[in-house]
């Protein structure tokens, strides 16, 4: 699938390995982050995300190992209208060490996966009850 990017320094983004599920995302800055301290990284990337899929945002597995930050809103998910040339992607990132959180320009700190997704067609029901359902018993245990 073809998606169109706008970075900062018209770099591509690529995936690492030819098997990965995610494609890393570079800090296109030096950025220190204070002990106890709120941040919102910019990335200056805006990311076209075809229609019928979403850009989930997360921090590798080793962005708190190595900085001990945490992306406040766990995950990000990125809708497909949001690729205006001012709808940049940012990741909110809290420090909660004792030290600062030093991230130098190119260190690898985010991934970025695309997900198909559906939308629901909802129907209102006073009922939910379901016999599918006959086996899993707990869910009658008050």
């Amino acid at each position: 699938m073809k998606v169109r990017i706008k970075t900062c320094n018209w770099e591509i983004l690529n995936y690492e390995t030819s098997e990965a599920c995610g494609f890393d995302f570079k800090a296109s800055t030096d950025i220190i982050i204070k002990p106890w301290e709120f941040w919102l990284v910019e990335t200056w990337t805006v990311i076209e995300v075809p229609e019928w899929y979403a850009l989930q945002i997360q921090p590798r597995s080793s962005t708190f190992k190595r900085y001990w930050l945490i992306q406040t809103n766990s995950v990000g998910l990125i809708d497909w209208d949001y690729c205006w040339d001012d709808d940049t992607i940012k990741f909110p990132y809290f420090n909660i060490s004792n030290k600062d959180a030093i991230i130098k320009i190119g260190d690898r700190i985010w991934q970025w996966v695309f997900i198909k997704i559906g939308k629901a067609d909802f129907e209102i029901t006073g009922n939910m009850w379901n016999n599918n359902r006959w086996w899993f018993w707990t869910t009658w245990i008050k």
